[in-house]
């Protein structure tokens, strides 16, 4: 039985041929192809010259391997195995056809080359890309570092211009600037953010945070701008909303900040909704669900799924101004949130959109204590003198320190000085006694990063201390990581809101003072 398979699979697969030293066939069995005894064998192909060689060789037996060859008109390939016997100078023949082998081999190599070089392909295009996206972020990062430059000195002093003895008149057309300046800031913000989501770099940080404190004061300002506008602002706030919860506070504020700010400005009589609520108290994690409602111009059906797209604007006749990228970044923000925004909209009736998130809710529902802050100008005469904190301010731009000057010198319980560059900084440390710097990022001769590390590392165990916050118009997540690796305290973004400011150096003077009398 053996014999009989082992026979029929050697006569379809192998054919066996005796050939002398002259190339004359001698013997076949003709199981592959037929071929005429006492023929050349190099006439039937050119591949066989070969023989005459192997007479040469000291070599008994050799191989060849994937030898082409054309028979009946098919193009075939063969492991051809050599047997020579010198003294009868003849040269055995094994012909193994392995065409279907070969061919399945040349597929699947085929194939790997193909996917190698789309993978290649692939990865030049994505390396294009990351250059691309690369010089993108690059770019916008340093727009917004020069724009957000002049803004702060712009901002600051309509500020401190906005609290002098001003006429009505005057004071509107202030106010008018600044609230252009800070929508100006907001745009900013928003290239720089939808740089991050469709770069994959954008995160959300879940942090405790006053819930009931930070929905006061969105409903705060939106009551007044709906009043300027003649609208009736109504909220809906949930009673067993806890206190403090768990969530990323700053972007959960861009959402709601970003979608009231669409619905004042599309709404022109009647009313714009908060509605805020939750179906579980469950003490680890509620769902919150937000809806902002209007009686505003509504948006068509066929602009129900465009408006989420970067740089599109509902209104295309140039009525409304804008960026064009709130509602896109409201969609994706969501979604980052685990979240789906829901909208519904009529023309001429109004728009609703809705969405519910996942907060954690905090253990501690005990209000922080707040370091409570006077101004100097604000305190009634008499009592003891109070000492006054000396702040080195590290800024090389004129009209910076100006702003910085007119801000200290308002608020009146801390002294300012001044230096231009970081070598400055720590000449002015090692000279006079400081209790916090204030450190601007991009000085000249040596910069904030670089003048940290080297009060970090210096020998004076008081100047090695000393609380550093960072002043900048720098406001990527690599930079505040840099500035925090240096070793600065805190961070704050220009155009600087005094009123953070000077909250954070309290924080920062009560807790290093804390510290030094332990």
């Amino acid at each position: 039985m053996l014999d009989k398979l082992r026979q029929d699979f050697l006569e379809n697969t192998t054919q066996i041929l005796i050939v002398d030293k002259t190339n004359q066939i001698l013997d076949t069995d003709d199981s592959l192809f037929s071929i005429k005894k006492g023929s050349d064998i190099t006439d039937f192909h050119p591949f066989f010259h070969v023989i005459s060689s192997l007479f040469d060789e000291d070599a008994k037996e050799q191989k060849f391997y994937c030898v082409q060859m054309e028979v009946k008109g098919k193009t075939c390939f063969f492991d051809i195995r050599s047997q020579v016997d010198f003294k009868k100078e003849q040269v055995f023949l094994f012909i193994e056809d392995l065409t279907d082998h070969y061919k399945t081999v040349h597929q699947i190599k085929q194939v790997r080359n193909e996917s190698i070089i789309n993978f290649n392909i692939t990865q030049e295009l994505n390396n294009e890309l990351n250059v691309q996206r690369g010089f993108k972020n690059k770019f916008l990062a340093n727009v917004s570092h020069e724009i957000r430059t002049p803004l702060n000195s712009i901002l600051g002093f309509l500020s401190v211009l906005e609290n002098t003895n001003l006429n009505k008149e005057q004071l509107d057309l202030v106010r008018i600037v600044k609230d252009s300046s800070k929508n100006l800031v907001s745009i900013v913000d928003d290239l720089l953010d939808i740089s991050k989501i469709e770069a994959g770099r954008l995160e959300i940080k879940n942090k405790r945070f006053n819930f009931k404190k930070f929905i006061e004061s969105i409903v705060k300002t939106y009551e007044l701008q709906a009043s300027e506008k003649r609208l009736q602002f109504v909220t809906d706030i949930g009673e067993n909303l806890p206190r403090f919860l768990i969530g990323d506070q700053l972007r959960l504020n861009q959402i709601l900040v970003n979608l009231l700010e669409n619905a004042l400005k599309y709404t022109h009589q009647g009313t714009v909704t908060l509605r805020i609520s939750t179906s579980s108290r469950n003490m680890r994690r509620i769902p919150v669900t937000f809806e902002i409602i209007d009686t505003g111009i509504g948006i068509p059906k066929e602009h129900l799924t465009t408006i989420f797209e970067s740089f599109t604007q509902l209104e295309k006749r140039g009525l409304f101004g804008g960026s064009g990228l709130g509602l896109s970044i409201v969609k994706q923000l969501t979604q980052l949130m685990e979240s789906d925004l829901e909208v519904t909209s009529r023309e001429q009736e109004g728009s609703s959109f809705k969405f519910t998130i996942s907060l954690g809710v905090s253990h501690d529902q005990k209000e922080d204590k707040e370091i409570q802050r006077v101004k100097k100008s604000e305190k009634t005469s008499g009592g003891a003198k109070k000492k006054k904190y000396r702040i080195l301010l590290g800024e090389d731009i004129e009209v910076n320190q100006l702003l910085m000057m007119r801000l200290f010198a308002d608020d009146g319980n801390y002294s300012l000085d001044i230096a231009k560059n970081g070598e400055q900084v720590v000449l002015f440390l090692e000279k006079y006694p400081y209790d916090l710097i204030l450190m601007d990022l991009s000085m000249p001769v040596m910069d904030g990063y670089d003048t940290t590390l080297r009060i970090r590392g210096h020998a004076d165990k008081k100047i090695k201390k000393i609380p550093i916050i960072a002043l900048t118009a720098r406001t990527t997540d690599k930079e505040k990581e840099a500035a925090k690796e240096s070793g600065m305290n805190a961070y704050l973004t220009k155009p600087v809101d005094a009123d953070l400011l000077f909250k954070t150096i309290d924080r920062l003077l009560h807790r290093y003072k804390n510290k030094k009398t332990k």
